[in-house]
């Protein structure tokens, strides 16, 4: 069939004429299938009812909650040890070595100063977040007024 020779609204019109028979003709077939089925049934002393239930496969069993399931998810520790020359290096003090630390050590280095670094980094992220905090509350604090101010 060659639909060039159709113009754009022909086209359409036929998209539904299409949409509508399809959709008459499932409705249709469905109806006939279901007459049959329950025909069959009938024939065996069962009703359809009985033959789809048993049929169709045991439902999923749900899922019983666990304590696990209860449980938080884990939150990173903070970091006890701390690459002095790159703050991005950090090492919570659990777990395998990372090798940064295997390479400070083998350098002569100490733990005791990669702790030192993550002390002066965790105070420098305080200091750096206290500003911002304290700008966000004014913000805050500004935007609670405004209405007030303006109903009044």
């Amino acid at each position: 069939m060659d639909l060039s020779q159709y113009t754009l609204p022909q086209l359409q019109q036929f998209r539904t004429k299409i949409a509508k028979e399809i959709d008459k003709r499932k409705t249709s077939t469905k109806s006939d299938l279901l007459k049959r089925l329950t025909k069959m049934a009938k024939e065996h002393g069962l009703s359809l009812t009985d033959v789809v239930s048993s049929a169709a496969p045991a439902a999923p069993k749900a899922k019983s909650v666990t304590a696990k399931a209860l449980i938080a998810p884990k939150v990173p520790l903070p970091a006890k040890y701390r690459h002095p020359n790159n703050k991005d290096l950090a090492w919570s003090g659990r777990g395998r070595r990372p090798q940064w630390v295997d390479a400070w050590l083998a350098q002569g280095g100490s733990l005791d100063g990669l702790e030192i670094a993550a002390q002066k980094m965790g105070k420098r992220k305080a200091r750096a977040a206290a500003p911002a905090a304290e700008a966000k509350a004014a913000n805050l604090e500004q935007q609670a007024e405004a209405p007030a101010a303006a109903t009044e």
